[in-house]
């Protein structure tokens, strides 16, 4: 099958067309991520109530580079503090959810090689990566117990020792699915509720439940066969691509734009008191 970027036997491995796709999606990202951010910058409102600039003065006088970093920790905290009180359920299942996703993204050992092929001052993030499976844990704990044995897994056991048993892709990922799975029950449950919810709230979680379950076929090779890992692998990919090309555009882009609001909700309320 000819495609515009080469000739692809697309029904025999989708592997090769996910790699050169990477760079065309990376481009997609920062385009719309720049159309959001800039859209969010200027439309941002913010209300405004008159505070003396002498006493504005004599506030900021008081406040110490402590007091600023603990403000800044309380502002990004507030948020789960509350949602803890009110639906603990799925405000726990959601922080954890992220969690589990920045380990699983940047620091399982094939995606840090990915990574480093495109970045390579990556590398140096080696020594922290966290091995495919718990049977990769063990052997790269058991085989380092030998000096003079050289271990296939050399940057798993220097950091993390023993918890790479259960710190590793393959927990993750089922860790990952049931918090999905509860995260999406609950949107199902809202749904039925009469609340209206944006495509981009499916299209984000959704793809990225698919997208774990095949990374973990291909990992796991199930089915046993090289056609089917490469299909798997190159879909594992491909729908990754298309989760970070439309990214800027779904519920997923919050990860951003949650943090450019809480710094410049830490900025106008610690240096321009009267506005929020």
């Amino acid at each position: 099958m000819q495609l515009f970027l080469g000739p692809y036997q697309v029904g025999n491995s989708l592997y090769p067309l996910a790699l050169d796709l990477f760079i065309p999606t990376i481009f997609f990202f920062f385009f719309g991520s720049a159309y959001r951010v800039g859209r969010y910058l200027m439309t941002y409102k913010k209300p405004f109530v008159a505070v003396p600039i002498a006493s504005q003065e004599v506030v900021r006088g008081k406040i110490s580079s402590i007091e600023r970093v603990k403000s800044l920790v309380d502002t990004f905290s507030n948020s789960s503090k509350v949602g803890l009180k009110r639906k603990p359920v799925t405000t726990t299942a959601g922080l954890l959810m992220h969690l589990g996703l920045v380990v699983m993204i940047f620091l399982l050992a094939q995606h840090m090689v990915f990574w480093a092929y495109y970045l390579p001052p990556y590398r140096v993030l080696f020594p922290l990566a966290i091995p495919e499976s718990s049977t990769d844990g063990l052997l790269s704990l058991t085989m380092s117990t030998f000096p003079r044995t050289p271990t296939p897994y050399p940057f798993v056991h220097d950091i993390w020792g023993p918890l790479t048993v259960i710190l590793n892709g393959q927990y993750i990922s089922f860790l990952l699915l049931v918090l999905l799975g509860i995260y999406l029950g609950h949107k199902f449950h809202a749904f039925a509720d009469g609340l209206s919810l944006r495509a981009g709230d499916w299209w984000f979680f959704l793809l990225l439940y698919v997208d774990i379950v095949l990374g973990l076929l291909a990992t796991s090779h199930i089915p046993n066969n090289v056609v089917w890992y490469d299909n798997l692998l190159g879909g594992h990919i491909l729908l990754a691509e298309i989760i970070i090309a439309t990214l800027p555009f779904t519920r997923g882009f919050h990860m951003f734009e949650f943090y450019l609001g809480k710094i410049r909700e830490w900025y106008f309320m610690l240096y321009r008191r009267g506005e929020k």
